[in-house]
């Protein structure tokens, strides 16, 4: 295959403070917002017309002026060097700078980790029950490899074209509806990892609720737990999503990372004190077969979902962007991901075995164990922090297609649009089945596209790709990516809805 494509030659990057616009996802957990769809100059539209002579997009040359919106202060990654940081959060920040410089490989490997160890960490031990200890790390392993390669892919679309998100990319490479495309994807995305924060919160109330001598009858009930957790959402989530500019998150998000990582400490604590003496077991495998083997996959996908802040990510790197930090960065940062996976994995299915529930929440006694108690404070934490960065890109999509801009649109109607739209959130995670439905969905349905087709694509379409000028290995790893995500969109989604609905 050889996709010749026409591209303008690329300008030095603009000033961040003037083009900071950038697209991320958060996925199993996040730490930077996103700044999701950009308002485009009206003198842009001649760049959707077709090259009828290739049969493709020109590469429309994006304007340094970007509207307000797209200035969103909560775009994803620190803020610039000098920028005023008032409030609570100042001495936090100013520590946060000097530990991790803005700009570097250290903060680039930190905002890696930030997006990717989150929700799905709750459930490691069940994904690995399912798939077999073995099949498990050998998922984990893959998976990790494919994802470093398509932020290095990105990278390099990104060094070509100068865009700054996947909208721009869409909009640029495959039209005005591959741009809404592209940007529904993150959306959705993004909304079925917002579902599964809710279902996640759900399954962290349950245990407490459920053995504390002191819950009356009626919280023990699913009403109850349910009640419960509306009013988590109530008090804890929908605050932080209702203002416009949410730029501290970014920070408390850091501190629920922390709170992760003590989470697997708990795990890997509490399996060495009960279940590991234990050994191996009958119900426990290392490898299994059929749907059964599928069905993890969707959860690892899941786990990786990480692509979106590598715009941010790039363009931020001082002194210039580079892809090779970019590449350094996600070897760093996802391989310590992967190692966190492995011990929650590892260490939570050695320690209940077949009783290991899909949220490994509900395995544990926060009640009478403190040290429990203090991991699940954290997770809600984080969990909270990660819902709110997950609307932003729902609340920008929704804008774009609206037309509304983020500084002009009355107060009032930006409440309206944000509180029902958190509202169906809530609804929906709380009656769907299970929290590995939702991010097995996510992880399938979107995650191969967002994951894996669209960084292959991004760098096809960014101009001279042939088998001659990227070299074979290279060629033939890009096909790899497409024929990875086209087998996690349908085995996966298939395998997820089947374990959820039929395998009893």
């Amino acid at each position: 295959m050889n996709v010749n494509r026409t591209v303008l030659p690329t300008q030095s990057a603009p000033a961040l403070s003037e083009t900071h616009s950038s697209s991320y996802h958060p996925h199993a957990g996040s730490a930077n917002p996103i700044s999701g769809a950009v308002h485009e100059d009206s003198t842009q539209s001649d760049a959707d017309h077709h090259d009828l002579s290739h049969g493709i997009h020109n590469i429309p040359e994006y304007p340094a002026k970007r509207t307000a919106s797209a200035l969103d202060s909560t775009s994803s990654g620190a803020p610039h060097e000098g920028s005023h940081e008032a409030g609570w959060c100042a001495p936090f920040v100013r520590l946060y700078r000097n530990l991790i410089p803005y700009g570097g490989v250290a903060s680039g490997t930190f905002s890696l980790c930030s997006v990717t160890l989150g929700g799905g960490i709750i459930s490691m031990p069940s994904s690995f029950a399912s798939s077999g200890i073995i099949m498990a790390m050998i998922y984990l392993v893959v998976v990790t490899i494919l994802t470093i390669y398509t932020m290095t892919l990105m990278g390099y679309a990104m060094e070509k074209t100068g865009l700054r998100n996947y909208e721009e990319m869409g909009r640029s490479f495959f039209g005005k509806w591959g741009g809404y495309f592209t940007g529904g994807i993150m959306a959705l995305s993004c909304v079925g990892t917002a579902i599964g924060y809710i279902s996640a919160a759900d399954s962290l109330v349950n245990p407490m609720l459920q053995k504390s001598s002191h819950t009356s009858e009626y919280f023990k009930t699913s009403n109850g737990n349910h009640l419960v957790t509306t009013f988590i959402w109530l008090l804890l989530m929908l605050p932080v999503v209702i203002p416009k500019r949410v730029n501290s998150i970014r920070y408390v998000s850091s501190i629920g990372v922390t709170m992760v990582m003590y989470f697997v400490l708990t795990i890997v604590i509490h399996s060495i004190t009960n279940g590991m003496k234990l050994g191996m077991r009958d119900d426990m495998e290392y490898f299994t077969t059929g749907n059964k083997a599928i069905y993890g996959l969707s959860i690892f996908v899941f786990a990786y979902m990480c692509q979106g802040p590598a715009y941010s990510i790039y363009f931020e790197m001082k002194p210039k962007p580079s892809v090779k930090k970019l590449t350094l960065s996600s070897i760093i940062g996802l391989s310590i991901c992967m190692i966190f996976y492995i011990l929650a994995g590892v260490f939570g299915l050695f320690d209940f075995a077949g009783e290991t529930e899909e949220s490994v929440l509900f395995n544990f006694d926060p009640i009478h164990e403190p040290y429990v108690m203090v991991a699940y404070i954290g997770m809600l934490i984080k969990i909270c922090a990660a819902y709110a960065m997950n609307m932003i890109p729902i609340r920008n999509f929704l804008y774009y297609c609206i037309s509304w801009d983020l500084d002009t649109v009355p107060y009032w109607k930006h409440s309206v649009l944000i509180v029902f739209v958190s509202g169906v959130m809530l609804i929906t995670g709380l009656f769907i089945p299970s929290v590995n439905l939702a991010f097995g969905l996510v992880g399938s349905l979107t995650g191969g596209f967002v994951g894996f087709i669209f960084p292959a694509y991004f760098w096809m379409y960014s101009g001279n790709w042939s088998l001659k000028t990227v070299g074979i290995w290279h060629y033939l790893a890009t096909y790899t990516l497409l024929v990875v995500g086209v087998i996690a969109i349908v085995f996966g989604s298939i395998a997820t809805i089947y374990a959820s609905f039929f395998d009893s």
